[in-house]
């Protein structure tokens, strides 16, 4: 039988070879579609995937019960001592580990090799225990016992002790500007796929940074210093709810005074592992909504495919009307009918599948070019690859097959051998109902990709409210760095390039990392709100070129700017109740170990943004520190209109003139403001791609349908044409219908696509507004692909020779 269906399919693929070639390109391209995206969904969704006992990890995260115009209730970390308590007193927890970042880059020297490495961490000895990374050398539950060891990747072993064993090597890391020798006690393998992602871990016994951050001081804090992310695993059969109490039970315990001398409370939750990357909302953007997109148009796209098939299947109905009958009159029974025109059509979708699978070879490379990914086949995703293809294959046979088998079975055998036979006006109906169902997909996915890429725009051109510019940025990443800020920035403002120099703690473009509560007259700490604080230098807001709404900057006095001044943004000075010039000259609190502090407003800046304006603006302080070693950042602004590349050799041998044992690095600030919408630029690539394959899709369907009417209405053409009809009458005839079905397209997508628009843009603090704008330009470039689709058929049979048409009458 299955030789029966493939033999009767290829006669019908070489009998109809225009159209047979039009489904199966678009099945090919639509399931390639598909693959592709399913492949990059796989990708995503791989993440934290590989953790041993997976259900029962969980990071613990702080809420903020309190409501201090924070404006995130929720942070993605705790406070020092909390974990080792709620692991001694909640029996339900297992395993707990802490670890903290060392910084955006970590300086590693061994022998004459020294460089900066990200993604270091500073951990609890447990931190293999609870999560699982693959050891190639070493013990993970012996790893980080002892002081002044390191676990480190692969890929950094290699980088520095080619293809050594790395065991017991000593390797100085100079962590928050402070270098300690560590003696290498593990090497795991480079997994990448985790909200976890480490480079290098350090213990948390070691001397240095580790010392700081296991200090006195800090195993007090149950209120403040919330910077220690946490990650626990509890015994199977747990409760969430009960696990959760009992945590809070354990801060009330030691943390009630704490919380109660900072004016505010907090309370513990739990989030699984495996949620962290996709679902989380906790400092960052959900990328699930990304994958709905990305996955709807998976869908989409295989919908246009399989409507094409069906289109044109039950448009040439009549062409297969007589086959039927004589099967009907031979004796075939109906089911028996459905059963082989659906075996056609699977053994259409195999020969598509087929060709998807070598087209999907093909774009792979450009698809991870496209996605920024390193997606390929191997042991890892062949049997999600085996399982999806099949799924596809067997979906897409069902979807496209089925309405064709079912109608071409119903027709009487009676009516077409008696030549009665002609298309009902159901299967017109159902015909226009679907290229309709096509276009309202295709305008959908076209107004989406206009507002995402307006979105994307207006994020990236958006006025940040500061100068990003030709302005440098030089990272102070150690202590000798820090402690040679001033000569450093005194040699640079003599250099010709350079026309102002300053420091700050943050720059722009990176989180501040450090805030306070702060009273005006007459509250108190429960009446506080929070600010946002960054330490900076004198002509920190010049140099960014940020303006002053009222009262002064800082000057270079900093014995006198260090004891108490601070410079507040606009919204911070809203949320006192103050304008602007109200602000200058008023104090604000902040109550600690039992005394008032107070701190008087000297100026007050223009709101600007400091990270990405996805996000909405926070209140913000500046202060100056009473120390110069206090900037972990150098900015420059560099003259305008000179040479950029000569400038920076200018300032990187300044650099080494002045700081001989700290590697040279820079960035410019305007594209460390850009770094921030890469994963944005990302998706909007994908979607803009696979929106135009859409389109293409529907088009080949759309050509196919336009064939077929030119093809049926052969010598009514011939008939009007020998009447006196022009080319372009028979062109504007045959070409309005399809036009109609656009416009109905274009009418049912507007609501649709408004309103799934606005709901992807609620996720945005600043977005651009959904105008029928978007879709006149959808609408009008659905309409003109449509037209030019349909004209070249249409142009083709209305200049074709009526004779040729009307010879046989």
């Amino acid at each position: 039988m299955l030789r029966n269906y493939i033999i009767l399919a290829w006669r019908n693929i070489l009998r109809s070879k225009v159209y047979s070639s039009i489904n199966i390109s678009g099945l090919s391209l639509g399931i390639t579609c598909c693959l592709l995206l399913a492949l990059y969904i796989q990708d995503e969704m791989a993440y934290d995937q590989h953790h041993e006992r997976l259900g029962d990890l969980y990071r613990v995260y702080t809420h903020f019960d309190t409501d201090f115009g924070f404006g995130q209730p929720n942070i993605p970390s705790i406070s020092p001592p909390i974990l080792p308590a709620v692991r001694a007193e909640v029996p339900e927890i297992e395993a707990a580990a802490r670890y903290v970042g060392a910084g955006a880059q970590s300086l590693i020297t061994y022998g004459d090799n020294v460089f900066y490495e990200a993604d270091g961490v500073v951990a609890d000895s447990s931190l293999f225990n609870v999560l699982t990374y693959e050891f190639i050398e070493g013990n993970p539950r012996h790893a980080l016992v002892d002081a002044n060891t390191v676990v480190i990747t692969d890929r950094l072993a290699h980088k520095l002790f080619n293809n050594e064993s790395a065991l017991n090597k000593l390797i100085e890391i100079n962590q928050q500007g402070i270098p300690v020798t560590f003696k290498v006690t593990g090497v795991i393998k480079d997994q990448k796929k985790t909200f976890a992602h480490i480079n290098f871990a350090t213990s948390m016994t070691s001397e240095g940074y580790a010392k700081d951050l296991r200090s006195e001081y800090m195993m007090n804090q149950w209120a403040g210093e919330n910077f220690f992310n946490a990650v626990v695993r509890l015994a199977p059969g747990h409760d969430i709810k009960t696990v959760e109490a009992k945590m809070d039970q354990v801060l009330a315990k030691y943390g009630t005074e704490s919380l109660r001398a900072l004016g505010f409370a907090k309370s513990l939750h739990l989030e699984p592992v495996k949620d962290i990357y996709m679902r989380s909302d906790i400092g960052q953007s959900p990328r699930i909504r990304y994958i709905y997109v990305i996955a709807s148009i998976a869908i989409f796209i295989l919908l246009i495919a399989c409507i094409n098939f069906m289109n044109l299947s039950t448009a040439r109905a009549g062409k297969r009307a007589a086959e039927i009958g004589i099967r009907k009159v031979m004796g075939a029974f109906r089911s028996t009918l459905i059963q082989h025109i659906l075996g056609e059509a699977m053994v259409i979708v195999l020969l598509a599948v087929a060709i998807s699978l070598v087209l999907t070879q093909v774009f792979l490379p450009y698809f991870n070019y496209l996605t920024n990914k390193t997606i390929s086949f191997d042991t890892g995703n062949a049997g999600y690859f085996a399982v999806a293809l099949l799924l596809l294959t067997v979906f897409t046979g069902l979807l496209a097959g089925s309405y064709p088998a079912f109608y071409l079975s119903s027709f009487q055998p009676a009516e077409v051998l008696k030549g009665k036979f002609a298309l009902s006006n159901a299967s017109g109906f159902l015909r226009r109902s679907l290229v309709i169902f096509q276009f309202v997909i295709a305008i959908t996915l076209v107004s989406g990709m206009i507002i995402i890429s307006r979105q994307l725009s207006f994020m990236q051109n958006k006025n940040l409210g500061f100068d990003a510019h030709a302005r440098i940025v030089l990272p102070l990443r150690t202590v000798e760095a820090r402690n040679r800020y001033e000569g450093l920035r005194s040699e640079l403002q003599k250099y010709e390039a350079v026309e102002m120099v300053s420091g700050a703690r943050f720059a722009p473009g990176t989180r501040v990392f450090g805030d306070m509560i702060f009273y005006a007259e007459g509250g108190s700490m429960e009446t506080g709100r929070t600010n946002f604080r960054n330490e900076v230098d004198q002509g920190y807001i010049e140099l960014l070129g940020i303006p002053m709404l009222a009262g002064r900057t800082f000057t270079n006095n900093r014995d006198m700017e260090s004891q108490n001044k601070i410079i507040v943004n606009r919204s911070s000075a809203k949320q006192y109740g103050y304008a602007p010039e109200e602000m200058v000259g008023k104090s604000i609190y902040f109550d600690w170990d039992k005394k008032k502090h107070s701190f008087e407003v000297i100026g007050v800046m223009e709101d600007y943004h400091h990270i990405s304006t996805r996000e909405e603006i926070k209140p913000l302080i500046l202060v100056m520190p009473d120390t110069i070693n206090e900037y972990e950042v150098m900015i420059a602004s560099l003259r305008p209109g000179g040479d950029f590349e000569k400038a920076v050799k200018g300032v990187e041998k300044i650099w080494k003139a002045q700081v001989d044992n700290t590697p040279f690095e820079y960035s410019f600030l305007d594209e460390n403001v850009q770094k921030q919408y890469d994963e944005d630029r990302r998706v909007a690539r994908i979607i803009t791609a696979f929106t135009c394959m859409a389109v293409l899709i529907s088009c080949l369907g759309l050509y196919g349908l336009s064939t077929y009417m030119a093809e049926r209405r052969f010598k009514e053409i011939g008939v009007r044409k020998v009447m006196g009809a022009s080319v372009k009458q028979i062109v504007t005839l045959m070409s309005s219908e399809f036009i109609k079905l656009v416009l109905v397209a274009l009418a049912l997508s507007v609501p649709l696509s408004w309103y799934l628009m606005d709901l992807w843009l609620q996720g945005f603090a600043y977005r651009v507004s959904v105008d029928v704008l978007i879709f006149v330009y959808a609408g009008s470039i659905a309409l003109i692909i449509a037209l030019i689709t349909v004209s070249f058929e249409s142009l083709k049979a209305a200049s074709a020779n009526p004779l040729t048409a009307l010879r046989s009458e």
